[in-house]
C-alpha cells in the first residue's frame, strides 16, 4: 500500500546521513547525541514501511536487542562507550540477519586498523602533519588516550546502507 522504490531508497539515504553525522560526531566531541540515535530508530519503521518486498523485521528487533545487551556489559566494562553502543545496536537493527555479520566485521576491522594507528608511533606523525595543515585539533585527536568506535561504526553503516540499495 504505501511501497515505494524511492521512498524506500531516500530513508536509506537519511539512515547513512545520520550515522554519519553520528561518526563524525564521536570523532569531534567523543560524544554521540541521543537525538541522533532516536533519529535512526524512528526511521526504522519508515523504512519498514515503504520498502517494496519482504523486510525481516521481527529478526532486525531480536539482533537489535542483543546488541544491546552484549553492548551494555562491554560499557560496563569501559570498553564501549554508550553512545558506541546505541550507535552500533541502531546499525544492527537497519543490518538485520542479512547484513549484520559483515557490518560487524568491517566495522571491527576498521576500527582495528584505527587501533592500531593509535597505539603506534604513526600517530604522532599524523598529528603533526595535521598541525602544519592548521588542523591542530584534529591532530589532537590522534594523541588522545581514547579512541572514536564512532568511526569504524560510521563505515559499517555505510556498508549496510549500500547492501540495503543493492538489495
Amino acid at each position: 500500500m504505501f511501497e515505494s522504490a524511492y521512498a524506500s531508497q531516500v530513508s536509506i539515504a537519511c539512515f547513512v546521513s545520520l550515522v554519519l553525522v553520528a561518526a563524525v560526531s564521536d570523532v569531534v566531541a567523543y560524544r554521540i547525541p541521543n537525538v541522533v540515535i532516536v533519529m535512526l530508530l524512528v526511521l526504522y519503521p519508515i523504512f519498514v514501511i515503504v520498502t517494496p518486498g519482504e523486510v525481516e523485521w521481527i529478526y532486525s528487533l531480536v539482533i537489535f536487542a542483543a546488541v544491546m545487551g552484549v553492548g551494555l556489559g562491554l560499557y560496563a566494562l569501559k570498553v564501549f562507550g554508550a553512545g558506541d553502543v546505541k550507535l552500533l545496536a541502531a546499525i544492527m537493527l537497519w543490518a538485520g540477519p542479512a547484513l549484520a555479520l559483515p557490518a560487524l566485521f568491517i566495522g571491527a576491522l576498521v576500527s582495528g586498523v584505527i587501533a592500531v594507528v593509535m597505539l603506534s608511533s604513526i600517530r604522532f606523525l599524523i598529528a603533526s602533519a595535521l598541525s602544519s595543515i592548521s588542523r591542530r585539533s584534529l591532530g589532537d585527536k590522534f594523541l588522545a588516550r581514547s579512541m572514536p568506535w564512532g568511526t569504524g561504526l560510521g563505515v559499517s553503516g555505510i556498508f549496510v546502507g549500500w547492501g540495503l540499495m543493492v538489495g
